[in-house]
């Protein structure tokens, strides 16, 4: 078989299935079985027939995306902000939105301090600041053992030599006497109520602990709010990543709980996206 009949095959299958871009997926998957890059992966119609080993690996992994499995866990792969990330299954897949909190927390950097990235999954926020600020200190902390499996994989993957990661309840893990410029987070914020309309490809595949929270999706951002008091230095930053309703209740929160410089920042959709704030004081005890 040609790879432009096998292309054509599969794309029809997956838009048969739901997959708006099956002709991108197709060529993607086919990438992945030769070795080639994604965008070079069209062959065209004249070229040599596909050995049927390729077509047997590439069948597999169609097959994989066809019964639902997210093409990122498939692939093995993503690319987040200024990085690339290895995933799979039992940690979160990274969205474009939350480059954005990257791109936040750049802005924001005071220029001097360590950071600390909590619900840090698969590393993401923590890896793409520890590479643009190559003299900064970056802690990643998460409560899974899968997630941070796939986190010190990409760290070292990476080679990046000021980050770490710590298997733990958010603050908990880290020294008592550690204290941050800047404290980024994507935390779990789902409501049990939005997380049965999820989509499939999310919630029969990416980890519940990662998405869900109680007290309507509140409850682990309320706990990183109170607790960074503690743990931020003097006009240190807050980041984090929240639910496209819930800019409101956060920003009130944050407010309560004495920051200063409370915004709520949109995604590239201009859906509330990212809480920020600055503790105005030391750390409390």
């Amino acid at each position: 078989m040609r790879a432009e009949t096998l292309l054509a095959e599969a794309a029809a299958a997956l838009l048969a299935a739901g997959i708006s871009n099956g002709r991108q997926e197709a060529g993607w998957l086919l990438a992945q079985v030769l070795g080639e890059q994604p965008l070079t992966a069209q062959p065209c119609s004249g070229g040599t027939p596909l050995a049927p080993a390729v077509v047997a690996r590439f069948n597999a992994l169609l097959a994989r995306r066809l019964a639902g499995e997210p093409l990122q866990y498939i692939l093995g792969d993503v690319d987040f902000h200024c990085v690339n990330l290895l995933v799979g299954p039992g940690v979160l897949i990274p969205r474009p939105e939350t480059e954005q909190l990257v791109d936040f927390a750049l802005a924001l950097y005071p220029g001097a301090g360590a950071i600390c990235d909590l619900c840090t999954g698969s590393g993401a926020i923590a890896l793409a600041l520890a590479a643009r600020l190559p003299g900064v200190a970056v802690t990643g902390v998460d409560l899974s053992p899968e997630a941070l499996v796939w986190a010190r994989r990409n760290g070292e993957r990476l080679a990046l030599a000021n980050a770490q990661f710590l298997l733990g309840d958010l603050f908990a893990p880290l020294p008592a006497a550690a204290r941050f410029a800047m404290i980024t987070a994507n935390p779990p914020y789902v409501t049990a109520a939005e997380y049965e309309h999820l989509e499939a490809v999310v919630k029969d595949y990416e980890p519940q602990l990662a998405l869900v929270a109680p007290e309507r999706g509140l409850a682990v951002i309320r706990r990183i709010v109170e607790g960074a008091r503690r743990r931020l230095l003097s006009g240190g930053w807050l980041l984090c990543e929240i639910g496209e309703e819930q800019g409101g209740e956060v920003g009130d929160i944050l407010t309560a709980c004495g920051y200063a410089a409370v915004a709520i920042r949109q995604d590239y959709a201009g859906k509330d996206r990212v809480a920020v704030a600055r503790w105005p004081g030391g750390a409390e005890d």
